[in-house]
């Protein structure tokens, strides 16, 4: 039985398939703002940049999330980015400065953060 709650993690860059069908599991549909394609036709995200020594963004539970191919190249060649709050809550932010709330429902348009 597949743990939602574990956190796994590998120290390479390729996703093992058991941590690949967690983060399908965990977040069923693309993460980007408004997006229902589903996970499983998605690419797995590293939200911070993989980077094999200390401090660089790891394969993991804490640091992977769907996105599909037009949200990922969208996230990796323009300046939209996003953070997870909390698994299946995403705060994204777009190049003109809007915040957008992801969660497993909905988007939410917030107001955008104080300077």
């Amino acid at each position: 039985m597949l743990d939602l709650s574990a956190e796994l993690h590998t120290e390479s860059y390729a996703i093992p398939d058991l941590l690949r069908e967690q983060v399908r599991l965990i977040n069923p549909t693309c993460v980007f703002p408004w997006c229902t394609t589903p996970a499983r036709r998605c690419d797995l995200d590293h939200l911070d940049p993989w980077c094999p020594h200390p401090g660089g963004g790891t394969t993991s539970s804490c640091n992977l999330a769907p996105l599909c191919r037009h949200h990922h190249r969208l996230k990796t060649h323009t300046t939209w980015t996003y953070r997870r709050l909390e698994p299946r809550v995403f705060l994204w932010t777009d190049p003109t400065g809007h915040h957008y709330l992801r969660d497993k429902a909905s988007t939410t348009v917030v107001e955008r953060p104080p300077p």
